[in-house]
């Protein structure tokens, strides 16, 4: 690693030609043999003044910040009865597990006209679904029927194209329920009321939507308190990502909004 090269410096032996070497030249010819210079070899990957070791590389998407922060809306009124009413279905002890996924308050925003909904379906014997949809005057905008997957987990319903768009500015009440009886509609459970509005983007948002990644799309959603659409381009990403990564930001995003519950609960069907 190393190289070390002595170079003499004295002159011509004043002993070889006759005379006697001068105290001063003595002195010079010394210091020229114990004189070295030292050529340093760097190997690839060392430095002198810093740390020999190659800088760590950071996954840039394990960075994303998935806090949810959620923004001051209240809590409407309900416009239908709600929870659980025969629920023959469902056990006593799974009954109050029938939840809309939506942060605290129960109402989450959206900038989206067809929006996502999520909601956990606990373990029961009934085999069909309903979502249903109202907007303020409680009219239904969308109701579907589906049925329901064979182990307790989440679920998903996407408006569809050929639903009411979502207006601005109005929210809309939403609910899960399970049908116990499809000829007995009383033998139902309904997950707690939930609501959702559209807001309109703000000039800053929609640039920061656009120059977004899809890795970061969620995390820009979900500073600007946008549940619905965090949530949905979270789950978006499950196939692409590693299951570690994509399940330490599904954990942040879900306990940031109160839904700590639900973090390890499994994806168990969309429509």
């Amino acid at each position: 690693m190393y190289k070390i090269r002595s170079t003499a410096l004295c002159s011509t032996s004043r002993r070889q030609m006759g005379f006697p070497r001068a105290p001063i030249e003595y002195a010079l010819s010394i210091a020229s043999m114990t004189a070295v210079s030292l050529e340093l070899s760097i190997a690839p990957g060392l430095s002198i003044s810093g740390s020999p070791f190659p800088e760590a590389k950071i996954n840039p998407s394990w960075e994303i910040a998935q806090t949810f922060r959620p923004p001051n809306r209240g809590t409407p009124e309900a416009t239908e009865g709600a929870g659980t009413r025969g629920s023959s279905c469902v056990a006593l002890s799974e009954r109050n597990k029938l939840k809309p996924l939506i942060p605290t308050g129960n109402i989450g925003l959206t900038v989206s006209e067809h929006p996502t909904f999520f909601g956990y379906i606990p373990k029961s014997t009934a085999k069909l679904g309903e979502f249903v949809l109202r907007d303020p005057n409680n009219r239904v905008v969308y109701r579907t029927r589906f049925a329901l997957p064979s182990q307790p987990g989440i679920v998903s319903i996407s408006l569809p194209a050929t639903a009411r768009s979502l207006e601005i500015g109005k929210q809309y009440q939403w609910s899960f329920i399970l049908i116990c009886d499809p000829e007995d509609r009383s033998d139902s459970a309904s997950t707690p009321p939930a609501w959702i509005e559209r807001i309109e983007q703000s000039e800053t948002l929609a640039e920061q939507i656009k120059n977004a990644t899809p890795e970061t799309l969620p995390a820009v959603y979900a500073e600007a308190g946008i549940w619905f659409d965090a949530l949905a381009s979270r789950v978006k990403l499950l196939p692409s990502q590693s299951q570690t990564e994509w399940q330490q930001n599904w954990e942040l995003l879900l306990s940031t909004a109160g839904l700590q519950a639900f973090v390890q609960e499994p994806l168990v069907g969309n429509r």
